[in-house]
């Protein structure tokens, strides 16, 4: 690896990316209008007319996913969000930044695979095709030329589609593996909200990555049994709408789509009107247009894109194929299936998935989209965890990836421990024109990594001497200070990324920090790059990070060791404040934490203010005195006055009037000369806090014996003391003769 930049503290310009970056000559457009929220939408039916009796059949509802079982207990309070930033918010998900317009030579080099030329003249020659040249000029003779709104236009869509998947799928058909036109409705049932895309043309399928929605319900449309989505809509509403409105309209049922279908690279619809079709494509990296193409005069356009969106390859509808499951035929559900990655020798390992564990999925489309997968070595038989992510280039050296971490990281107790990798399985380059290039276009590459598995959640504590002492272990003991003293900086720290050790784990083992997506290399305890507003859980930014994302706070200084000391004094806020006691819930979630995951970092920032300055209203937490006891609550203030003491140091060199070299000299020297006193503070705490716990329950238990024990006493009492004593036969004697 080439050596990295030296750690730097300028402008904000390095890093902060341009919302709005002009195009260069003769390259594809950005769409450009501003972002409006898509409402949610409710699954609500509505009546189309059958296209040959006129009647008005119901349309197949798409009813949310349902929650996947599992046999561990998972508590996740509502606030807690996932790492990119804002993902369940469309305008954040998607920005116009994000959407990009592509050239009509990309839309025409898609699927060329799928039909051979004379194969597609030969359909459109067929009498059946519906497709006629009068006086030389191309035209779908069954598509109304003037409809009066898109029912007009629904059925005689899916009817040359239907045609199309009939005449090329021809003698392709696998065991398990179907692919049909279906219809379904996803508008909105607020009127007060923006109406949702409305009818839509679905290709329901069968096969290795789709379930049923309804076991032994083969007729039901879902998220988890879409291949793909065909807007409906007339040339009148298309002259209404933005590109960024035709992009995003889908955008809150997309996301759905890629947390039940796990593997899912990219997805694609078509937007079709009575004349014309454009492709839109969404993945990590963005969302892609192609522009408006007259299907009428191009119609090898039009049949190669239904190929595609039909086709019963799954690679060609965006799925990861290394990954594959066994289908009930029955049920038409998921009970088996493997995935394949590289071993730590390069060869590839066949991995038994976990069906009894669901892999965890980040939402959201744009991003790292994490998904972990649970699974079974099929030579050990031992438990691993198979990560993938999307690493973006945000990084100050793109070569640093989450495995260049974790390999450094080896033998460090309580950090997550890595088998093998793969860092690059994939790129949304891939999936985009090879002469596509956009300033500000983002290319994320796929990574993979196997992992030892680890214990449950930090969430699914059992007792206080469990979750407190998981937080000491990797905090001060072993993993956040061991991994600082080998030059990595975590800068994700969340309950998400702590999990508890295995049952009678040892010091230093009893919590273990993972997902090292987001680290950095650090000297002195601080990142050799500035702080990144987009880094870290928002929830459990601290307040330098926050500040981050004001334009007006320049220079940024780097990210350091105390910023994540901070996010864990918000996770243990969290949890103490949060839970009356293991699995439950402070219910709903206090306003003193759930006002941190705010998309507005003043407004996250400013309850986390007051924390620093006056500490948290004890009368609103009674749980605090019932369940936690003096010992959590002392910890809790111990450690929130000595992190609110370096929040106001750290203020004040920012606001200090020095030149940019010498804020940096004094950050540096302030961050270093805390170092070591700060882990060996916050670890006094925990261990007076885990001796205090460990006399309480001590005693407690002594208490419940004693109680017992008196309890089993007085069920043994004496006969004579409880009443009279029965009559006993007399003693029989021997008479004498």
């Amino acid at each position: 690896m080439s050596e990295p930049p030296q750690r730097r503290y300028q402008t904000r310009s390095r890093t902060r990316a341009q919302a709005d970056v002009p195009c260069p000559p003769n390259q594809p457009r950005t769409a450009k209008t501003p972002p409006e929220r898509s409402p949610a939408r409710d699954r609500t039916t509505e009546g189309v007319p059958n296209k040959k009796t006129g009647v008005k059949r119901a349309a197949a509802p798409i009813p949310p996913p349902a929650q996947p079982k599992s046999s561990q207990r998972r508590f996740e309070p509502s606030s807690e969000p996932e790492s990119d930033q804002g993902s369940s918010r469309i305008a954040i998900e998607f920005g116009f930044e994000d959407i990009h317009i592509t050239n009509e030579h990309w839309a025409s080099s898609l699927y060329t695979t799928l039909a051979k030329p004379h194969a597609i003249t030969k359909f459109l020659r067929k009498r059946t095709s519906g497709y006629r040249k009068p006086r030389g000029k191309g035209q779908w003779t069954q598509i109304p030329q003037s409809p009066a709104d898109r029912i007009e236009l629904i059925h005689p869509i899916m009817d040359f589609i239907e045609r199309i998947v009939a005449e090329f799928s021809c003698g392709t058909v696998e065991d398990g593996v179907t692919r049909k036109v279906e219809f379904t409705n996803f508008s909105g049932g607020d009127a007060q909200a923006t109406p949702g895309p409305g009818i839509c043309v679905c290709i329901r399928a069968t096969g290795p990555s789709f379930e049923t929605v309804t076991p032994g319900d083969f007729e039901e449309i879902g998220y988890i049994n879409i291949a793909s989505i065909i807007q409906v809509k007339t040339e009148a509403e298309i002259s209404t709408e933005s590109d960024y409105k035709q992009a995003t309209a889908l955008v809150s049922d997309l996301q759905q789509i890629f947390a039940v279908q796990p593997n899912r690279t990219f997805f694609r619809t078509l937007i079709v009107t009575e004349k014309r079709v454009r492709l839109a494509h969404y993945d990590r990296g963005g969302m892609y247009l192609t522009p408006f193409i007259n299907y009428h005069s191009n119609p090898t356009t039009l049949i190669l894109f239904v190929l595609g969106l039909t086709s019963h390859d799954e690679a060609n509808l965006g799925l990861d194929t290394s990954v594959q499951w066994t289908i009930d035929p029955d049920t038409g559900k998921k009970v088996a299936g493997t995935l394949v990655a590289l071993n730590e020798h390069g060869g590839t390992v066949r991995y038994d998935l976990n069906m009894e564990k669901p892999p965890f999925v980040r939402p959201g489309i744009v991003g790292r989209g994490a998904t972990c997968w649970h699974a079974v070595d099929p030579d050990t038989g031992k438990s691993v965890v198979i990560k993938d992510t999307w690493r973006g280039p945000d990084r100050a050296y793109e070569s640093e990836s989450e495995s260049k971490f974790l390999a450094d990281a080896r033998g460090i107790p309580g950090v997550v421990q890595m088998i093998s990798h793969q860092d690059n399985c994939a790129a949304t380059s891939d999936f985009r024109p090879s002469d596509f290039k956009v300033e500000g276009c983002k290319n994320r590459i796929k990574a993979r990594v196997v992992l030892e598995e680890c214990a449950e959640p930090i969430w699914n504590f059992t007792s206080r001497h469990q979750v407190i002492s998981a937080l000491r272990d990797t905090i001060a003991v072993q993993a956040h200070r061991k991994l600082l003293e080998r030059g990595i900086l975590h800068r994700d720290i969340s309950p998400l990324n702590i999990l508890l050790g295995h049952p009678g784990a040892p010091d230093g083992l009893r919590g273990i920090l993972i997902d090292l997506d987001m680290a950095m290399r650090a000297e002195g305890g601080m990142s050799l790059d500035e702080i990144d507003p987009n880094s870290g859980t928002r929830t459990y930014q601290s307040i330098s990070v926050l500040l981050a994302d004001d334009p007006l706070n320049d220079p940024i200084p780097p990210h350091d060791y105390l910023d994540d000391l901070e996010s864990f004094l918000y996770v243990l806020c969290h949890i103490l404040l949060g839970f009356k006691k293991p699995g439950e819930l402070v219910e709903p979630t206090p306003r003193l934490i759930a006002v941190w995951d705010d998309p507005d970092a003043r407004t996250a920032m400013a309850n986390k203010v007051v924390l620093m300055a006056e500490g948290y209203p004890v009368y609103k937490f009674p749980h605090i005195k019932e369940y936690w006891g003096n010992s959590c609550k002392e910890l809790l203030e111990g450690m929130r006055a000595h992190i609110s003491n370096i929040v106001r140091q750290k203020s004040k060199i920012r606001a200090a009037e020095v030149s940019t070299d010498e804020r940096f000299e004094l950050w540096s020297a302030f961050v270093e000369k805390n170092l070591e006193s700060s882990y060996d503070y916050i670890d006094a705490l925990f261990r007076t806090a885990l001796a205090e716990i460990a006399r309480e329950d001590a005693k407690e238990a002594m208490q419940i014996h004693a109680e017992s024990q008196t309890s089993t006493r007085a069920d043994r009492k004496r006969p004579s003391e409880e009443g009279p004593q029965p009559t006993l036969p007399r003693k029989r004697t021997r008479r004498r003769a």
